[in-house]
């Protein structure tokens, strides 16, 4: 497998992941907590660098809502909410690379 075909797998792997995470948000009819959207914003963040490892990483986090980072954990922006809407849209974008 060369290295770009190995990237678009990773790359549709985290996507599905994520799909699948707010698909289960939205089955509990519930939008996503600090934790979870912090580490969800994180990990669209390195899915558009191309930072699959780091993009994993936080998915992971987020599924299991690990706690804030210490260094963010009293930042205004981590209380910002965020909706599995925008959440969609941006992975989305990220997706179509626009």
């Amino acid at each position: 497998m060369t290295d770009d075909a190995a990237d678009d797998d990773a790359r549709a792997q985290l996507a599905l992941r994520f799909t699948r995470f707010l698909g289960g948000l939205e089955r509990a009819r519930r939008q996503p907590n600090r934790r979870e959207a912090y580490h969800l914003r994180h990990a669209l963040e390195r899915l558009q660098a191309d930072a699959y490892a780091e993009s994993e990483e936080a998915l992971l986090k987020a599924e299991r809502s690990a706690p804030l980072p210490s260094h963010v954990a009293n930042l205004l922006a981590t209380n910002e909410t965020v909706t599995i809407v925008q959440l969609r849209d941006e992975l989305r974008r990220i997706s179509s690379g626009t």
